[in-house]
C-alpha cells in the first residue's frame, strides 16, 4: 500500500517518491518542503472503566507532492478566506439592519452593491477553480489515503 512512498527515519514521515503534483497533475515538485503532510491516526486500544480511561494509537505522516505554483494558491487561498467570511457576515448584516430605518436600507443596499462588485472582481481575477484541487479534494483523491481510511486509519486525533 505504502510502496509509492520512501519513509524518512529522522523526520519520521513518509515522503512520495513521485514528483509530479498531486493537485494541478502538471508540474513537477521542486522542493520536498512544499509537499502537504498528512498525520493519520489509528486507535490500537480503547479501554473505557468508569473510573478510567485509557487510549493508545498509532500515528503516521503521509506527503502529498505539490507545486510551487499550488502552494502559494492554496496559502492565498487560506489567507483570503477569512477575509471572504467577514464580507459573507456583512452582507447578511446588511440585509438585516434595513428593519431599522429608511437610511439604513440604503446604506446597506449600496454597501452590498459594492462588496458584491469587489467579490466579483476578485473570483474573476481568480484562475479557474476547477484547473487545481483544493487541499481537501487533493487529499481525499489521493489513492494510498482512500486506501488507509478503508482500513481504519483517521484524520483526526482520537481521544479518550
Amino acid at each position: 500500500m505504502l510502496s509509492k512512498y520512501n519513509y524518512n527515519e529522522s523526520l519520521k514521515r513518509f515522503e512520495p517518491k513521485e514528483k509530479r503534483c498531486s493537485y494541478c497533475f502538471q508540474n513537477e515538485s521542486e522542493n520536498i518542503n512544499n509537499y502537504d503532510f498528512i498525520k493519520l491516526y489509528k486507535v490500537k486500544d480503547r479501554t473505557n472503566f468508569v473510573i478510567y480511561r485509557s487510549l493508545k494509537y498509532e500515528e503516521m505522516e503521509i506527503g502529498i507532492s505539490r507545486c510551487n505554483s499550488c502552494v502559494e494558491f492554496h496559502e492565498e487561498a487560506s489567507r483570503k478566506s477569512p477575509i471572504l467570511k467577514y464580507a459573507a457576515y456583512m452582507l447578511i448584516l446588511i440585509f438585516v439592519l434595513p428593519a431599522f430605518g429608511l437610511k439604513v436600507f440604503i446604506v446597506g443596499i449600496s454597501l452590498s452593491v459594492v462588496l458584491f462588485l469587489l467579490l466579483h472582481k476578485y473570483a474573476a481575477k481568480k484562475n479557474n477553480p476547477t484547473e487545481r484541487l483544493t487541499l481537501k479534494q487533493g487529499i481525499t483523491s489521493n489513492v494510498t489515503i482512500q486506501d488507509l481510511v478503508i482500513s481504519g486509519w483517521i484524520f483526526d486525533k482520537p481521544s479518550a
